[in-house]
């Protein structure tokens, strides 16, 4: 589709901010950019860093130690509507609520 057909082209380049934030925070942790510099001389293999620059193990996004960056994700995990806690009533709470809206 384009224009001058009268169609619309849409390309979503919106990132998440929790990504950017690490990967801005790795460059500050002293471990994570020996890693980098591992990877790049090719010393490491299960690390990787994909199009975004940021470095990954097994896929996992590596979350330097730096500032509050690790509580901040935690807080956010932990508070986030779809989070469960064995014994706890919160799924229960938030799903009968939401079934009242």
């Amino acid at each position: 589709m384009s224009i001058s057909d009268g169609g619309v082209t849409v390309q979503n380049g919106a990132k998440s901010s929790l990504v950017v934030e690490v990967k801005e925070k790795q460059d500050s942790d002293l471990i994570l950019l020996e890693l980098k510099g591992a990877l790049q001389n090719q010393r490491v293999e299960v690390f990787s860093q994909r199009g975004d620059g940021v470095l990954r193990y097994h896929g996992r996004m590596c979350v330097p130690d730096v500032g509050e960056l690790r509580q901040h994700i935690l807080a956010e995990a932990h508070n986030s509507r779809y989070s469960i806690h064995p014994g706890a009533t919160k799924m229960y709470h938030d799903l009968s609520i939401g079934r009242m809206v």
